[in-house]
């Protein structure tokens, strides 16, 4: 069934209002690159070491307080690099080396 000229023409203006709209957002800020890969993969560490896997609250706190940042600037970071698949693939590449790294240290 063809949509009326009409709504065609209202839905195609609807949309180029909405991606007009969101091109003029910028992004938010977010901490430098190397303070989330360093801070993940702390955190991570000291997720590994426990027993059950999961990290202390307060573990977590000192981490993220020796980083200067929050919990949310971790998420935030996530969140606005999520669709750079290749940027995100070497972040997490990083994370894994830098865990790694700890593995060889602590044996």
């Amino acid at each position: 069934m063809a949509m009326p000229p009409r709504t065609y023409h209202n839905v195609t203006a609807f949309v180029v209002l909405v991606l007009a709209a969101c091109g003029g957002e910028s992004l938010p800020e977010t901490i430098d690159r190397d303070v989330f890969v360093n801070a993940y993969a702390d955190l991570r560490i000291a997720a590994v070491e426990t027993d059950s896997g999961r990290i202390a609250s307060a573990a977590r706190d000192s981490i993220l307080a020796a980083f200067e940042i929050t919990e949310a600037d971790l998420t935030v970071f996530a969140e606005v690099h999520a669709e750079e698949l290749e940027f995100m693939r070497d972040i997490w590449n990083d994370v894994e080396l830098l865990m790694d790294e700890g593995d060889e240290v602590g044996n």
